[in-house]
Parts: C-alpha cells; sequence; structure tokens
C-alpha cells in the first residue's frame, strides 16, 4: 500500500512539471496560436490572427492615484501590426456577444468560437473589441468576415482590450 501512495504522489507531483515543459518526447509542444488554423481559414486580403497574437503581453501591477491596487496587461504591438494601426483591415473570427439581444453592435471578436457565455478564454492579445457600422449583426456561432478600422489601444485600465475595430461591418 506505502508502495502505491508513493507510486500516485510522485505521478500527480511530476504533472505540472512535464506540462509546463516546452519539448515533450521530443517534439515541441504548440502554442494557442497554432489552433487558430483549426477552426478559422484566412481571406484573401485578410489579416492574419497569429500577427494579433504576437502582441506582447506584461502583467503591471500598482496603486491607482486614490491608491487602490490595479493590475491590468500592458500591450507590446510589432512594428508590423502598428503599420495597420487607423487602417482599414479585414479579418475573420467569431463573435462573443455583450448583450442579450440577437442583433450586436458592440461585441468582443475572435478567432475561437465561444464556449462560455461569461469569459472569452483566451488573452486580450487575441480579441478584438468590435464597433459595427449603423447596422447591427445578428449573433451567429459560426465565423464572420468583417471590415473596419483597426485602434490599437496601448493602455485601457477599464476593459483591458488591446485592440477595436471601429466602423466594422459583416462582408
Amino acid at each position: 500500500m506505502k508502495n502505491i501512495v508513493l507510486f500516485l504522489l510522485c505521478f500527480f507531483l511530476a504533472l505540472p512539471s512535464y506540462a509546463i515543459t516546452a519539448e515533450q518526447d521530443g517534439h515541441n509542444s504548440r502554442s494557442i496560436q497554432d489552433y487558430i488554423k483549426d477552426f478559422v481559414d484566412i481571406p484573401d486580403g485578410a489579416l492574419d490572427w497569429k500577427l494579433f497574437g504576437e502582441t506582447e503581453m506584461t502583467n503591471v501591477e500598482g496603486k491607482d492615484k486614490d491608491g487602490m491596487d490595479i493590475q491590468y496587461f500592458s500591450s507590446g504591438f510589432s512594428p508590423y501590426l502598428q503599420q495597420y494601426d487607423g487602417k482599414e483591415i479585414t479579418i475573420k473570427g467569431f463573435m462573443f456577444p455583450l448583450g442579450a439581444a440577437e442583433n450586436q453592435t458592440l461585441f468582443l471578436f475572435g478567432p475561437f468560437p465561444l464556449n462560455c457565455p461569461y469569459q472569452y478564454h483566451v488573452g486580450p492579445n487575441l480579441v478584438i473589441e468590435a464597433h459595427e457600422d449603423d447596422i447591427p449583426i445578428a449573433f451567429t456561432y459560426d465565423p464572420i468576415t468583417q471590415k473596419g478600422v483597426l485602434e490599437l489601444v496601448p493602455r485601457d485600465l477599464e476593459y483591458g482590450i488591446f485592440y477595436r475595430l471601429k466602423g466594422a461591418h459583416k462582408i
């Protein structure tokens, strides 16, 4: 019995270190960006989500002007992505609604389908806040392609977003 307990203890203690290694059994482990192509393709002329995923996320902790603790991610945009700031882009992804209405004018947009009604389970470097043009669009679980003006957001303490797609419209 003692040997079984010792074996199980060693087995479970070894799992976390095995899970975080960069190389397993001589094969490189995959990052979340490697799974994007399994869910959404890149239409002609559209940006690849991997470009957004290259944005560095730095955890910042400190105090606000009132002495309250704050924590947020600071963005480090690549020079290649910075050239699209303020320009019209095309991107394909999935809607994450922020309201219960069928038609949405403001929602989160990312490379993976909705899997939780409360949180989009990716970092801020893979989420765009989409502001639809004058015409709301019906929520769908299927991927959609959108055009709009990309705005890089270097610091957003209120919502923690890195990107906005202004004047967006479904194409």
